[in-house]
């Protein structure tokens, strides 16, 4: 209902709920594979990049006023690029942290970056926020306002990308994090999520490290990650009223008939195909013809069981130790 009223407010019109597909899963995983493929689908409009709309707008509510000030001191570089000076010294209140989400929104425009700019431009973000916190009860220290945000941005991307009747497709892997409350709020949106065997997914983030500095944390934090991301998904499958509205696709399955798990895919978010189609996406998605891929590239060669080949003994043995429990359960096997 708040958002309906902020849409009319800044010129949006009333939208319809329009079907919301969010692709997670640990990153590394196959995510963007996956996203490629569906949105080959002519009933898909897919927002270009990586969001992170709940990491940029919804989690400052939760963590930054509980920060003290050993740990805002920590991040002090941060904070003054993106806050300024004054929640430094005092600690957040909701103002500042509306302001740090325009000016993250500024610092992060750039050519391929991930960020706000993929749903909103910054002129319309201003509007948004001036009408959610003129409109919408300033309640839960500002949670309220972020999940309407959050619903106005993706309104606009639809009014101003979409047509009447296609599903809105984004990719950010770690909002399997947020997997529960997305659901909670978009009715209409359902998940797709994207399991890869975790070793693997240590051997993709180690290549990638060799260019990226958010993929260098070592084996061990990518199996850590792995195994976190695994039992965000196991919450939200185990919620009777969310669970339907999940499907889990194994990056493997896809990788061994990949018509047939996309099929699949098509089938859970209610998009219509044909055999034809289907042929012709997977054709063209086939990873082997990306170009630019290999070792230290976003996509690598994708195969199964790198993790036989590229890890020691000794990171091996420490997956077993870190997420061997979640390995088996998933039936992945545990030795060389």
């Amino acid at each position: 209902m708040h958002t309906q009223t902020v849409n009319n407010h800044v010129g949006m019109g009333r939208l319809a709920p329009y079907p919301k597909l969010f692709v997670v899963g640990c990153p590394r995983s196959g995510t963007s594979w996956v996203t490629s493929l569906i949105s080959a689908h002519p009933g898909v409009v897919t927002v270009p990049r990586e969001t992170h709309v709940y990491r940029l707008v919804y989690e400052p509510f939760i963590e930054l006023p509980k920060w003290n000030w050993q740990q805002r001191l920590r991040s002090w570089k941060g904070i003054l690029r993106r806050y300024g000076l004054k929640p430094l010294l005092f600690g957040f209140l909701p103002r500042d942290i509306w302001q740090g989400i325009l000016r993250e929104h500024q610092i992060l425009n750039r050519p391929n970056s991930h960020g706000l700019h993929g749903l909103v431009n910054h002129r319309d973000l201003k509007a948004l926020i001036e009408a959610i916190r003129r409109e919408v009860p300033d309640t839960d220290g500002g949670l309220l306002q972020a999940e309407e945000l959050i619903a106005a941005m993706f309104d606009r991307f639809f009014e101003q990308h979409g047509k009447p009747g296609q599903t809105v497709l984004e990719k950010t892997p770690m909002h399997i994090r947020y997997a529960e409350q997305i659901l909670w709020r978009f009715p209409e949106a359902r998940i797709v999520e994207v399991v890869r065997d975790g070793r693997d997914v240590c051997v993709s983030y180690n290549a990638l490290a060799q260019r990226e500095r958010w993929a260098r944390i070592g084996t061990v934090g990518a199996i850590r990650r792995w195994k976190q991301c695994v039992e965000w998904g196991d919450i939200i499958r185990e919620r009777p009223g969310l669970s339907p509205r999940v499907y889990t696709v194994r990056y493997e399955s896809l990788k061994a008939d990949p018509e047939r798990s996309l099929q699949q895919i098509f089938q859970f978010a209610s998009l219509e195909w044909t055999e034809g189609q289907i042929e012709a996406i997977v054709a063209a998605g086939d990873i082997r013809r990306v170009q630019q891929k290999g070792n230290g590239q976003y996509v690598r060669s994708g195969s199964v069981g790198d993790w036989q080949k590229h890890l020691s003994e000794a990171e091996i043995a420490m997956c077993s130790e870190i997420a061997g429990e979640q390995l088996m359960r998933l039936g992945y096997i545990t030795k060389r």
